[in-house]
């Protein structure tokens, strides 16, 4: 069922703003954003974290794999399918892996409730458990929002001590589908991704190319890139797209990418080491969403000191400063889009500026200290809201 790292740990002493805590984190989905957490976090703190096997093997590049294995105890659990019937039996496991670890928190990240809820579920009542929510509500294309899965989502989240998003947008729009949540949602910005430290040389970067990374949906709107590289070409401008990811929505588009000669299409699934050198070729990554509500690809394109070019969606704009770390434009729009990529070509000066705000965003507001130290804040919170004489603000803490 899994196969482990382990470290050493330290004693367990009495809960106070100064406690060394033990956090088990049950992460079988999100793996690169869930280690690097639990990395920041086990400076200060013992740290169990679960992994999904597979997932883990996707997102974690060599070099992380390795810090993680020599910092902290790792279990990869290898996930089996819904319905497989040795499903309940890896939901068991977990459960008893985080028992045995004897946590003060359980932090989880949302992920398919047959393999979380339960383990949430049989925890919950001795301990505080923390969700961190990715996407408040599912994008376009995903399950109906006034289903009955979706109803079991929120259900869920009911019932854990307090929930993580990654922005003021996300919070509102989680409180607003679920409204028992309000007062136990907090903010924690998306940490940077693909690297441990920040890579401040962007001029390795070639002006004339701007990538699109990930997986590849409709609400990622590739369709509206296209558009603006068809505007690019006909103003005669000498560019390239980078296309870099597989996904559901890249089918439509492929006799239009075969036809198009500024693109360049990389299909597949990245792997985590092949990652930074498409961020290190670009100028800029562009995001040109209809809809979502935050990206890792900004965090990930940050790091390399990459502007982003992003449509005003969930909160993006929380992160990416117009005018400072990229530009922010109209959802569907391939016209504004097209000029924010020709401003970017064209001025060397704003190139730069905006390089260096993404770089001192990734040093600063998404560093993984401070977001460990935010996080730590929240865990604290859930801790005193169980303290024997202290008024509960909600049964499930």
């Amino acid at each position: 069922m899994a196969e482990d790292c382990d470290a050493s740990h330290r004693g367990r002493s009495r809960i106070t703003e100064w406690t060394i805590l033990r956090v088990a984190f049950l992460a079988l989905h999100f793996a690169e954003y869930s280690s690097r957490l639990a990395l920041a976090m086990s400076r200060h703190h013992d740290v169990l974290l679960l992994l999904g096997a597979e997932n883990a093997r996707d997102e974690l590049s060599n070099s992380l794999h390795e810090t993680l294995k020599h910092t902290m105890t790792v279990v990869k659990v290898k996930l089996p399918r819904l319905r497989d019937p040795r499903l309940l039996g890896t939901v068991l496991e977990v459960t008893r892996r985080i028992r045995q670890f004897a946590p003060d928190v359980v932090h989880v990240q949302e992920f398919n409730l047959a393999f979380i809820g339960l383990p949430v579920l049989m925890l919950r009542r001795k301990l505080p458990v923390i969700l961190t929510v990715h996407d408040p509500l599912p994008h376009s294309g995903g399950i109906d929002r006034n289903g009955w899965r979706f109803r079991v989502v929120k259900w869920f989240r009911r019932n854990c001590c307090r929930l993580i998003v990654h922005g003021t947008r996300n919070r509102t729009d989680l409180v607003s589908f679920n409204v028992a949540t309000d007062g136990r949602v907090d903010v924690v910005p998306h940490g940077i991704l693909g690297r441990d430290t920040i890579e401040r040389d962007a001029a390795t970067g070639d002006v004339h190319t701007f990538l699109f990374f990930g997986r590849i949906e409709e609400y990622k709107g590739l369709k509206y890139l296209l558009d603006a590289g068809d505007i690019l070409a006909r103003r005669g401008r000498v560019f390239r797209i980078l296309i870099a990811g597989t996904g559901s929505d890249l089918a439509r588009h492929r006799r239009r990418i075969a036809a198009a000669p500024w693109v360049s299409l990389e299909d597949r699934y990245i792997p985590a080491d092949d990652v930074p050198a498409l961020f290190r070729r670009a100028l800029a990554v562009v995001l040109p969403y209809t809809d979502g509500t935050q990206s890792g690809v900004v965090a990930m394109a940050f790091a390399y000191s990459r502007p982003v070019i992003a449509t005003d969606v969930g909160d993006v704009p929380e992160v990416v400063i117009d005018g400072e770390s990229g530009r922010i434009v109209p959802s569907r729009d391939a016209v504004t889009l097209a000029d924010a990529m020709d401003d970017l070509m064209r001025d060397r000066r704003l190139r730069d500026a905006l390089a260096a705000g993404a770089a001192q965003t990734a040093q600063h507001v998404l560093s993984w200290g401070s977001i460990a130290a935010i996080t730590q804040d929240v865990y604290q919170r859930a801790l005193r809201s169980r303290q024997p004489g202290r008024p509960e603000r909600t049964a499930r803490c």
